[in-house]
């Protein structure tokens, strides 16, 4: 087995957010950086490699600096499953809020809720995310030099990501990381150096839309070795980013699906509602995945069906639990 390389890149946010970047989102910007240094046709080697399984590649969702997706599917499952009374029921309530509440923890905290769900309005810190509307307006007649054009008022979906302590302490976070691990081979030391030199320069990265009015801009701040045990041996990981299912066992998982519409844009005709709406579900952060063939097999990358350059990256991070499925039982919810 090839020496596996692990890093954890850690992110100011320059600006506003509208959603946290995927792992899709991270992989184009990584694949555009890698363009810039080296060359286009290298970088298209890089992408078959990693799509066509030569070369294992994974990264997390953008999260939190130093917290972890919370395995709420699971956890909601777990409580759905107790024999409680009336009164019981009343706080299991509060419990399933507590946990909808807590998209983060931090690992020790995730640990002890896989544990026992029950205590999860007792455990802090963590973070939320806040959904919110952010008003602007565009003035039509300035910008296209015919007075008398009224206002062109709309709205942005915008959101805070909130960190939350014991005493009721609550602070904006703008310190984020991705993690990355992958073969050690020339086309990953490349990467890794081109992430070094982008640092150096504090270039901006634009992970979503309407960056040009300053959302979802970041910039490295550090480059971390991460020293992970990933545990060959283990069964049970915590999903971290966006997986496409190759080998895992979904009896004894238990998966929170995200689909999302695939439309290309064309420049003339616009988004071709009807002819050529696609869908691909995902499983999502926070899943827990059982993997019978290990780490390395659980996710894949497909190829585009818009072009054959590119690809659908499906295989995210994951961190290995301590976790015996056979007194586990699975669950799936879609979103």
């Amino acid at each position: 087995m090839s020496e596996t390389v692990m890093y954890k890149v850690e992110m100011s946010l320059t600006g506003r957010l509208t959603q946290l970047p995927d792992s899709q989102k991270i992989f184009g910007a990584l694949i555009y950086l890698y363009v810039e240094q080296y060359s286009s046709e290298r970088a298209a080697s890089l992408v078959s490699k990693i799509r066509d399984g030569k070369l294992f590649f994974s990264l997390s969702n953008m999260l939190p600096l130093d917290y972890y997706p919370t395995p709420q599917t699971y956890l909601i499952d777990q409580l759905g499953k107790q024999h409680l009374n009336q009164t019981d029921r009343g706080k299991n309530k509060m419990r399933y809020q507590a946990i909808k509440k807590r998209s983060f923890m931090k690992w020790g905290e995730i640990n002890k809720i896989i544990s026992n769900p029950m205590i999860a309005s007792n455990l802090y810190p963590f973070v939320t995310i806040q959904s919110s509307q952010q008003i602007h307006a565009a003035i039509d007649s300035i910008r296209y030099d015919m007075p008398g054009l009224d206002p062109n008022v709309y709205s942005v979906p915008e959101v805070n990501v909130v960190e939350e302590t014991s005493k009721g302490k609550i602070a904006n976070i703008t310190k984020f990381s991705f993690y990355i691990c992958a073969d050690k081979c020339p086309e990953s030391v490349e990467l890794l150096e081109a992430l070094r030199r982008a640092k150096e320069r504090k270039r901006r990265f634009f992970l979503g839309t309407r960056a040009s009015q300053g959302f979802n801009t970041f910039v490295v701040e550090h480059i971390k070795p991460e020293l992970i045990d990933l545990q060959e041996q283990a069964s049970a990981y915590l999903n971290l980013g966006m997986l496409l299912p190759q080998v895992i066992d979904f009896k004894c998982s238990s998966l929170k699906l995200f689909t999302s519409e695939r439309r290309p844009y064309d420049f003339v005709g616009g988004c071709e509602k009807e002819k050529l709406r696609k869908f691909i579900s995902f499983i999502d952060a926070g899943s827990i995945v059982f993997l019978p063939e290990g780490r390395k097999k659980a996710g894949r990358s497909l190829q585009s069906p818009f072009n054959d350059r590119d690809i659908v990256f499906g295989n995210s991070f994951l961190l290995p639990l301590e976790f015996d499925r056979r007194k586990q039982h699975a669950g799936v919810s879609t979103s």
